[in-house]
């Protein structure tokens, strides 16, 4: 069968990439071929870089990334297709059928042979639209009937408006709401009044629903100067990837005038100019060093950042500075290089830790599905923009887009990040 790769693209053959490039994204591929169950296709939230682990509780989110990878698994050759299409079956058959959630909301933790909720958590939004990311590249790829049925009801069966409104509590209400727990109702926080990693759920939020649209304009944007950088403050680099992962912001500007691809590079570049600067003197910091996101850490998970939102404790996250690669090729080959070559204790089954502080001489133990995620996706963007024509393929996506005032700009990833009405409001 000629892929979607071929009929999308109309490459024939897919550029190579850096070899260590090849190899980190092959590891993340067997993070989700190995780490999700087979019989429901839900996919570990983390997992043992040393060694097999026992742990059982999968993320609704590294699960949207594993539909994703099955379709990069056949592309690369590095999965037979008819396992990659049953493993989307199966993973496709849980999410409508088996995962707990409430009005088409998953979530975000669940057991991963059950689908039941682990640890009281939320029905989450993001978490979810990550996973609804997933599923409409993965539909787009497989171009099968039953894929189809199955992806077409889940999709629709997401309740935009009850999320935005908090059921209807907040008719006025312009920001979709984070989430909500049995034990508590909706959640308090709202996507975003501070510029995060929401983009995606406005777009398709606003593709298969009719929910109002002065939502985009409402999120909170903060720009800042760094050393003659201007970004969207934000702090985690997460933040300016996450979207970044399925959708294609490239060359295209919204109604504020804002370019978002020029706001991660920039976000990007302003990251790793702090860490060459190096504030608090941590150990290895420099301009192959960096990195700073939400990660696993000697003090625990933290969302570590910079500049303009700091939180720093020496640690970087390996996986975001990859994932960079789209926007930064040669500063994140760079980075992958020197990290492999002079931290190789920071190695193993699956690549690069979550998290390495080399003052503290800690090594993270664990992956986690969603960093290997972000750089998997990225690394194939980078090599041929494969999944970000996967999404943008998708009627809704296109739909989402317009709604919220996008238009094709050629030359516009050139910068400057803003013009027109965000340049005189900023």
């Amino acid at each position: 069968m000629v892929s979607v790769l071929l009929a999308i693209a109309g490459a024939t053959l897919a550029p190579r990439v850096d070899p260590i490039l090849e190899d980190l994204q092959h590891r993340a591929f067997l993070f989700f071929k190995n780490e999700s169950h087979p019989e429901t296709g839900l996919t570990k939230d983390r997992a043992s870089n040393t060694k097999p682990d026992d742990f059982r509780v999968a993320s609704i989110a590294s699960t949207g990334f594993a539909l994703v990878a099955y379709a990069i698994g056949v592309e690369r050759g590095w999965m037979d297709r008819a396992d990659a299409r049953r493993r989307t079956l199966v993973t496709l058959r849980s999410i409508n059928d088996l995962v707990e959630g409430e009005r088409g909301w998953l979530y975000h933790f669940v057991d991963w042979e059950t689908g039941k909720r682990e640890w009281k958590c939320e029905a989450s939004t993001i978490d979810t639209a990550i996973l609804l990311a997933g599923v409409l590249a993965s539909r787009q790829y497989w171009n099968d009937p039953e894929i189809d049925r199955l992806a077409d009801r889940f999709a629709k069966r997401i309740d935009w408006q009850w999320a935005l409104t908090d059921g209807g509590a907040k008719p006025d209400e312009k920001l979709i709401g984070h989430g909500w727990r049995p034990e508590e109702g909706f959640l308090g926080g709202r996507w975003s009044a501070q510029y995060s990693e929401e983009k995606m759920l406005y777009v398709m939020g606003c593709g298969l629903s009719d929910i109002r649209t002065d939502g985009w304009e409402a999120i909170g944007r903060t720009f800042h100067n760094y050393k003659g950088i201007e970004f969207i403050t934000g702090g985690p680099l997460f933040i300016h990837q996450m979207s970044e992962s399925f959708f294609d912001f490239r060359d295209k500007r919204d109604h504020l005038g804002i370019d978002y691809s020029v706001a991660t590079r920039n976000a990007i570049l302003a990251n790793r100019q702090y860490c060459i600067d190096n504030p608090q003197g941590f150990e290895a910091y420099g301009p192959d060093f960096w990195g700073l996101s939400a990660c696993d850490s000697p003090d625990g998970y933290r969302a570590l950042g910079a500049p303009g939102w700091t939180e720093d404790n020496g640690t970087i996250t390996p996986t975001s500075a990859v994932a960079s690669v789209p926007f930064t090729p040669e500063l994140a080959v760079s980075f992958a290089k020197h990290m492999r070559k002079a931290h190789p204790q920071a190695w193993g089954r699956y690549g690069f830790p979550n998290g390495y502080n080399p003052s503290r001489k800690w090594v993270g133990p664990d992956v986690i599905g969603i960093d290997l995620g972000m750089m998997m996706l990225a690394i194939e963007n980078h090599r041929n923009g494969f999944v970000w024509r996967l999404t943008e393929s998708h009627p809704a996506v296109q739909r989402g887009f317009r709604r919220l005032g996008f238009q094709k700009v050629p030359g516009s990833g050139k910068g400057p990040l803003r013009i027109g009405k965000a340049a005189v409001g900023g």
